[in-house]
Protein backbone atom coordinates (compact mmCIF):
# COMPACT_ATOMS: atom_id res chain seq x y z
CA UNK A 1 0.00 0.00 0.00
CA UNK A 2 2.63 2.31 0.64
CA UNK A 3 4.12 1.91 -2.80
CA UNK A 4 1.38 3.02 -4.06
CA UNK A 5 0.97 5.99 -2.37
CA UNK A 6 4.05 6.58 -3.07
CA UNK A 7 3.93 6.29 -7.20
CA UNK A 8 0.64 8.04 -6.72
CA UNK A 9 2.84 10.79 -4.99
CA UNK A 10 5.23 10.59 -7.99
CA UNK A 11 2.03 11.20 -10.11
CA UNK A 12 -0.19 13.69 -8.56
CA UNK A 13 2.97 15.68 -6.89
CA UNK A 14 5.89 15.65 -8.66
CA UNK A 15 6.79 19.00 -7.48
CA UNK A 16 6.01 17.69 -4.15
CA UNK A 17 8.14 14.81 -4.77
CA UNK A 18 11.10 16.66 -5.92
CA UNK A 19 11.51 18.99 -3.22
CA UNK A 20 11.00 15.74 -0.53
CA UNK A 21 13.81 13.96 -2.31
CA UNK A 22 15.76 16.71 -2.58
CA UNK A 23 15.74 17.20 0.56
CA UNK A 24 16.67 13.87 1.78
CA UNK A 25 19.12 14.00 -1.12
CA UNK A 26 21.88 16.73 -0.08
CA UNK A 27 21.14 15.56 3.71
CA UNK A 28 19.89 19.37 4.44
CA UNK A 29 17.83 19.91 7.67
CA UNK A 30 15.20 21.98 8.41
CA UNK A 31 15.11 24.84 11.38
CA UNK A 32 12.23 26.44 13.34
CA UNK A 33 13.12 30.05 13.63
CA UNK A 34 11.47 31.18 16.77
CA UNK A 35 11.67 33.22 20.35
CA UNK A 36 13.53 31.49 23.09
CA UNK A 37 10.85 31.76 25.48
CA UNK A 38 8.96 29.86 22.63
CA UNK A 39 12.08 27.36 22.24
CA UNK A 40 12.29 26.65 26.36
CA UNK A 41 8.16 25.99 26.03
CA UNK A 42 9.09 23.56 23.35
CA UNK A 43 11.71 21.98 24.77
CA UNK A 44 10.46 21.48 28.53
CA UNK A 45 6.91 20.59 27.94
CA UNK A 46 7.66 18.48 24.54
CA UNK A 47 4.86 20.52 22.19
CA UNK A 48 4.91 22.71 19.41
CA UNK A 49 1.90 25.06 19.15
CA UNK A 50 -0.06 24.75 15.50
CA UNK A 51 -1.52 28.83 15.23
CA UNK A 52 -4.45 29.70 12.96
CA UNK A 53 -3.07 31.11 10.13
CA UNK A 54 -5.12 33.97 9.99
CA UNK A 55 -3.29 34.96 13.37
CA UNK A 56 0.17 33.92 11.45
CA UNK A 57 2.09 36.68 10.30
CA UNK A 58 2.01 35.62 6.71
CA UNK A 59 -2.33 34.84 6.79
CA UNK A 60 -2.34 37.18 3.15
CA UNK A 61 -0.11 34.71 1.69
CA UNK A 62 -2.57 32.09 2.02
CA UNK A 63 -4.99 34.33 0.83
CA UNK A 64 -3.14 34.55 -2.29
CA UNK A 65 -2.38 30.83 -2.64
CA UNK A 66 -6.66 29.75 -2.08
CA UNK A 67 -7.37 32.87 -5.03
CA UNK A 68 -4.65 31.54 -7.36
CA UNK A 69 -6.76 28.49 -7.52
CA UNK A 70 -10.13 29.78 -6.94
CA UNK A 71 -9.50 31.99 -10.48
CA UNK A 72 -7.74 28.47 -11.88
CA UNK A 73 -11.27 26.86 -10.87
CA UNK A 74 -13.25 29.41 -12.60
CA UNK A 75 -13.30 30.28 -16.38
CA UNK A 76 -13.52 32.61 -18.87
CA UNK A 77 -9.94 33.88 -16.41
CA UNK A 78 -7.89 31.90 -19.58
CA UNK A 79 -4.70 32.02 -17.30
CA UNK A 80 -2.13 29.86 -17.63
CA UNK A 81 -2.59 28.13 -14.58
CA UNK A 82 -5.74 27.54 -15.38
CA UNK A 83 -5.18 25.82 -19.29
CA UNK A 84 -2.71 23.22 -17.12
CA UNK A 85 -5.36 22.73 -14.21
CA UNK A 86 -7.97 22.18 -17.50
CA UNK A 87 -5.04 19.67 -18.81
CA UNK A 88 -5.31 17.83 -15.40
CA UNK A 89 -9.05 17.93 -15.03
CA UNK A 90 -9.28 16.02 -18.83
CA UNK A 91 -6.86 13.44 -18.20
CA UNK A 92 -7.84 12.48 -14.75
CA UNK A 93 -12.04 12.42 -16.36
CA UNK A 94 -10.54 9.75 -19.07
CA UNK A 95 -9.89 7.73 -16.69
CA UNK A 96 -12.79 8.07 -14.15
CA UNK A 97 -15.50 10.73 -16.20
CA UNK A 98 -16.66 13.59 -13.63
CA UNK A 99 -14.01 13.15 -11.11
CA UNK A 100 -13.02 16.31 -11.80
CA UNK A 101 -16.55 17.93 -11.09
CA UNK A 102 -16.13 15.87 -7.96
CA UNK A 103 -12.76 17.47 -6.74
CA UNK A 104 -14.28 20.68 -7.26
CA UNK A 105 -17.16 20.72 -5.20
CA UNK A 106 -14.69 19.29 -2.63
CA UNK A 107 -12.96 22.21 -3.03
CA UNK A 108 -15.46 24.88 -3.01
CA UNK A 109 -17.25 22.93 -0.22
CA UNK A 110 -14.33 22.99 1.91
CA UNK A 111 -12.56 26.66 1.32
CA UNK A 112 -13.94 28.39 4.23
CA UNK A 113 -12.44 25.62 6.58
CA UNK A 114 -9.13 25.70 4.26
CA UNK A 115 -8.68 29.42 4.67
CA UNK A 116 -10.33 29.75 8.45
CA UNK A 117 -10.01 26.80 10.06
CA UNK A 118 -6.22 25.69 9.15
CA UNK A 119 -3.40 25.80 12.37
CA UNK A 120 0.13 25.71 10.90
CA UNK A 121 3.44 25.44 12.06
CA UNK A 122 6.07 26.96 10.07
CA UNK A 123 9.82 25.54 9.31
CA UNK A 124 12.13 26.95 6.80
CA UNK A 125 14.92 24.70 5.00
CA UNK A 126 18.39 25.17 6.65
CA UNK A 127 21.17 25.74 3.59
CA UNK A 128 24.95 24.92 4.46
CA UNK A 129 26.01 28.50 4.42
CA UNK A 130 23.47 28.78 7.34
CA UNK A 131 24.64 26.60 9.25
CA UNK A 132 26.75 29.27 11.49
CA UNK A 133 24.73 32.38 11.82
CA UNK A 134 21.13 31.46 10.48
CA UNK A 135 19.44 33.64 8.17
CA UNK A 136 19.47 37.13 8.78
CA UNK A 137 16.06 38.00 7.82
CA UNK A 138 14.17 35.17 9.93
CA UNK A 139 16.81 36.94 13.08
CA UNK A 140 14.67 40.34 12.36
CA UNK A 141 11.69 38.47 12.53
CA UNK A 142 12.61 37.48 15.97
CA UNK A 143 14.63 39.71 17.62
CA UNK A 144 13.20 43.14 17.45
CA UNK A 145 12.24 42.92 21.19
CA UNK A 146 13.32 39.52 21.98
CA UNK A 147 15.70 36.88 21.81
CA UNK A 148 15.76 34.75 18.49
CA UNK A 149 16.47 31.08 18.33
CA UNK A 150 16.42 28.50 15.91
CA UNK A 151 15.77 24.95 16.64
CA UNK A 152 17.41 22.43 13.60
CA UNK A 153 15.57 19.63 13.39
CA UNK A 154 16.35 16.14 11.46
CA UNK A 155 13.67 16.25 8.63
CA UNK A 156 12.95 12.66 8.25
CA UNK A 157 9.89 12.32 10.65
CA UNK A 158 7.96 14.11 8.15
CA UNK A 159 8.14 11.08 5.73
CA UNK A 160 6.51 9.25 8.80
CA UNK A 161 3.84 11.86 10.05
CA UNK A 162 0.54 9.73 9.47
CA UNK A 163 -2.96 10.58 9.64
CA UNK A 164 -2.46 9.13 12.94
CA UNK A 165 -0.55 12.34 13.94
CA UNK A 166 -3.43 14.42 12.41
CA UNK A 167 -1.10 16.59 10.83
CA UNK A 168 0.32 16.76 7.72
CA UNK A 169 3.89 18.25 6.19
CA UNK A 170 4.07 20.21 2.73
CA UNK A 171 6.58 22.66 1.52
CA UNK A 172 5.67 25.28 0.20
CA UNK A 173 5.96 26.72 -3.69
CA UNK A 174 6.72 29.83 -4.78
CA UNK A 175 5.12 29.43 -8.67
CA UNK A 176 5.13 32.31 -11.28
CA UNK A 177 1.77 31.30 -13.47
CA UNK A 178 3.92 29.88 -16.32
CA UNK A 179 5.74 27.73 -13.13
CA UNK A 180 2.18 26.31 -12.38
CA UNK A 181 1.21 26.15 -15.69
CA UNK A 182 3.98 23.70 -16.23
CA UNK A 183 3.45 21.69 -13.09
CA UNK A 184 -0.20 20.84 -14.07
CA UNK A 185 1.04 20.00 -17.68
CA UNK A 186 3.68 17.59 -16.22
CA UNK A 187 0.63 16.21 -13.78
CA UNK A 188 -1.50 15.62 -16.82
CA UNK A 189 0.79 13.83 -19.04
CA UNK A 190 1.81 11.41 -15.99
CA UNK A 191 -2.10 10.38 -15.71
CA UNK A 192 -2.34 10.07 -19.32
CA UNK A 193 1.58 7.60 -19.40
CA UNK A 194 0.00 5.53 -16.19
CA UNK A 195 -3.49 5.62 -17.01
CA UNK A 196 -3.59 2.05 -16.71
CA UNK A 197 -2.05 2.00 -13.09
CA UNK A 198 -4.17 4.73 -11.88
CA UNK A 199 -7.18 3.14 -12.91
CA UNK A 200 -6.15 0.39 -11.20
CA UNK A 201 -6.15 2.32 -8.03
CA UNK A 202 -9.65 3.06 -8.08
CA UNK A 203 -11.96 6.19 -8.13
CA UNK A 204 -11.65 6.62 -4.54
CA UNK A 205 -7.69 7.24 -4.18
CA UNK A 206 -8.02 9.14 -7.16
CA UNK A 207 -10.22 11.38 -5.92
CA UNK A 208 -8.09 11.91 -3.20
CA UNK A 209 -5.27 12.97 -4.72
CA UNK A 210 -6.76 15.59 -7.01
CA UNK A 211 -8.06 16.81 -3.98
CA UNK A 212 -4.88 16.78 -2.42
CA UNK A 213 -3.85 18.54 -5.05
CA UNK A 214 -6.20 21.41 -4.99
CA UNK A 215 -5.31 21.80 -1.23
CA UNK A 216 -1.69 21.58 -1.64
CA UNK A 217 -1.66 24.36 -4.22
CA UNK A 218 -3.89 26.52 -2.67
CA UNK A 219 -2.93 26.34 0.98
CA UNK A 220 1.45 26.23 -0.26
CA UNK A 221 1.33 28.49 -2.63
CA UNK A 222 3.25 31.90 -1.75
CA UNK A 223 4.49 34.99 -4.11
CA UNK A 224 7.35 34.40 -5.85
CA UNK A 225 8.68 37.15 -4.01
CA UNK A 226 9.15 34.95 -0.73
CA UNK A 227 11.51 32.15 -2.50
CA UNK A 228 14.46 32.83 -0.56
CA UNK A 229 12.02 31.57 2.85
CA UNK A 230 12.09 27.96 1.50
CA UNK A 231 9.45 27.21 3.95
CA UNK A 232 8.48 23.73 4.75
CA UNK A 233 4.58 23.99 6.86
CA UNK A 234 3.32 21.36 9.23
CA UNK A 235 -0.70 21.45 8.84
CA UNK A 236 -4.31 20.87 10.22
CA UNK A 237 -7.91 21.57 9.12
CA UNK A 238 -10.63 21.48 11.43
CA UNK A 239 -13.47 19.49 9.58
CA UNK A 240 -10.78 17.80 7.37
CA UNK A 241 -8.22 16.50 9.25
CA UNK A 242 -8.64 13.62 11.99
CA UNK A 243 -7.20 15.06 14.99
CA UNK A 244 -5.16 12.08 16.01
CA UNK A 245 -2.79 12.57 18.64
CA UNK A 246 -2.45 16.51 18.64
CA UNK A 247 -4.17 18.36 21.54
CA UNK A 248 -6.28 21.57 21.59
CA UNK A 249 -6.00 24.00 23.68
CA UNK A 250 -7.00 27.82 24.29
CA UNK A 251 -3.90 29.91 25.10
CA UNK A 252 -3.46 33.97 24.82
CA UNK A 253 -1.28 35.31 22.58
CA UNK A 254 -0.49 39.03 22.60
CA UNK A 255 -3.88 39.50 24.29
CA UNK A 256 -5.32 37.66 22.11
CA UNK A 257 -7.65 34.19 23.32
CA UNK A 258 -7.26 31.48 20.34
CA UNK A 259 -7.42 27.89 19.81
CA UNK A 260 -3.97 26.57 19.63
CA UNK A 261 -3.44 22.30 18.13
CA UNK A 262 -0.40 21.01 20.26
CA UNK A 263 1.96 18.39 18.50
CA UNK A 264 3.60 16.06 21.24
CA UNK A 265 7.06 15.47 20.47
CA UNK A 266 7.09 12.27 21.80
CA UNK A 267 7.32 8.88 19.26
CA UNK A 268 4.34 6.72 19.49
CA UNK A 269 5.65 3.28 17.13
CA UNK A 270 2.14 1.89 17.26
CA UNK A 271 0.34 4.62 15.37
CA UNK A 272 3.42 4.78 13.08
CA UNK A 273 4.81 8.04 14.45
CA UNK A 274 8.91 7.70 15.19
CA UNK A 275 11.70 9.91 15.83
CA UNK A 276 9.73 12.45 16.91
CA UNK A 277 11.37 12.46 20.64
CA UNK A 278 13.67 15.66 20.97
CA UNK A 279 16.84 13.58 21.39
CA UNK A 280 16.54 12.37 18.25
CA UNK A 281 14.14 15.41 16.21
CA UNK A 282 16.82 18.66 17.33
CA UNK A 283 19.89 18.37 15.91
CA UNK A 284 21.31 22.03 17.05
CA UNK A 285 20.21 25.71 18.45
CA UNK A 286 21.42 28.52 17.38
CA UNK A 287 21.07 31.45 19.52
CA UNK A 288 20.42 34.80 17.60
CA UNK A 289 21.95 37.78 18.09
CA UNK A 290 21.68 39.31 21.80
CA UNK A 291 23.92 40.87 24.42
CA UNK A 292 23.48 37.73 26.62
CA UNK A 293 23.96 34.71 24.26
CA UNK A 294 25.69 32.48 27.01
CA UNK A 295 22.98 33.32 29.39
CA UNK A 296 20.47 32.15 26.81
CA UNK A 297 22.81 29.36 25.72
CA UNK A 298 22.98 28.15 29.83
CA UNK A 299 19.18 28.13 30.02
CA UNK A 300 18.39 25.89 26.80
CA UNK A 301 21.28 23.83 27.88
CA UNK A 302 19.48 23.06 31.01
CA UNK A 303 16.40 22.47 29.34
CA UNK A 304 18.23 19.99 26.56
CA UNK A 305 19.53 18.50 29.30
CA UNK A 306 16.16 17.70 31.12
CA UNK A 307 14.70 16.31 28.02
CA UNK A 308 16.79 13.55 27.55
CA UNK A 309 19.72 15.49 25.12
CA UNK A 310 23.68 14.18 26.27
CA UNK A 311 25.82 16.82 26.15
CA UNK A 312 23.55 19.37 25.62
CA UNK A 313 26.00 22.16 25.38
CA UNK A 314 27.63 21.08 22.56
CA UNK A 315 24.59 21.38 20.10
CA UNK A 316 23.94 24.92 21.11
CA UNK A 317 26.15 27.80 19.19
CA UNK A 318 25.07 31.52 19.10
CA UNK A 319 24.75 32.88 15.58
CA UNK A 320 28.08 35.47 14.43
CA UNK A 321 26.01 38.10 13.10
CA UNK A 322 26.48 41.22 14.83
CA UNK A 323 23.76 42.59 17.05
CA UNK A 324 22.84 45.79 15.84
CA UNK A 325 21.54 48.57 18.52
Amino acid sequence: MNEDIFKMRDIFLPHEARRRNALLASGTNLIHYTSAAAAVEIIGKKKVWMRNLRCMNDFSEVDHGISLMQRSLRPPVESEAESGLRAVFRAVDSVFPDTSGAAIKWFDDNVFRLSNKTYITCLSEHAPNELEHGRLSMWRSYTSNQVGVGLVINPMPLYSVTTSYGAFSSPVYYFTDIELRDVFIEISKNITQNRDYVERQGREMVHGFLCILLRSIAMCTKHPGFVEEKEWRIMHTEGIDEQGVLEVDVECVNGIPQPVYKMPLQSQPNLGIVGIDIPQLLSGVIIGPTQFPFVVWDAISMVLSRAGVDDAMSIIKPSNIPLRT
